[in-house]
């Protein structure tokens, strides 16, 4: 494998941006180290929610990657949406993964509701659901039971201020699963059984 060289081209999960990779192979020199690998940033920035069965994709994609999945219910008519949902895009681009993370990755999605819905479902009907009663309205979803809620904000204040949004989001991120005991790692009685 003398410097060869491989190209691949991979479908981004972010805003449907192609991404390439160079792939190199060498018979250079390895290095080792004995601090701890560096964690890598696995945050996605996922495509706006129209259709209902979207919304319940990526619950199902959170539930089984435990991913704490941000949520921000918004309307096109929503001033303050339009300015807190860059923020937000940014703070889950940018924020590292850290080692007293329980989830594995964090994601983020609008989720519009006043978007025109051909999929025989209602927007409106996962506002009802979820009980938003204010825009924008951002819900965490995340665990083995990814359609429950796991945290709620509704202060336009706070998430218009990153920094509250941040230790906001590190908090959430460090709680973990709020429902440790419907699968593996909680404190259930199967769990106490077989470890």
């Amino acid at each position: 494998m003398k410097g060869s060289f491989t190209t691949s081209t991979l479908q981004s999960m972010s805003r449907g941006t192609r991404t390439r990779f160079l792939l190199s192979t060498s018979t250079s020199t390895t290095h080792f180290s004995t601090s701890k690998p560096q964690l890598l940033n696995q945050n996605r920035l996922l495509d706006p929610i129209r259709i209902p069965p979207t919304f319940h994709n990526y619950l199902r994609q959170a539930s089984a990657s435990n991913i704490l999945l941000l949520l921000l219910f918004s309307t096109s008519a929503c001033a303050s949406c339009r300015v807190i949902t860059p923020l937000l895009e940014d703070l889950v681009h940018s924020r590292p993964q850290k080692p007293s993370d329980k989830f594995q990755e964090l994601s983020f999605a609008e989720v519009e509701l006043d978007s025109p819905d051909n999929s025989n479902g209602n927007m409106m009907d996962l506002g009802v659901e979820f009980g938003v009663t204010s825009m924008p309205t951002l819900m965490g979803f995340g665990g083995r039971r990814a359609e429950r809620v796991t945290d709620r904000v509704v202060d336009t204040g706070m998430m218009g201020d990153r920094r509250r949004m941040e230790a906001w989001v590190d908090e959430v991120m460090q709680k973990g699963d709020p429902s440790p005991g419907a699968g593996g790692g909680g404190g259930g009685l199967l769990s106490k059984l077989f470890g």
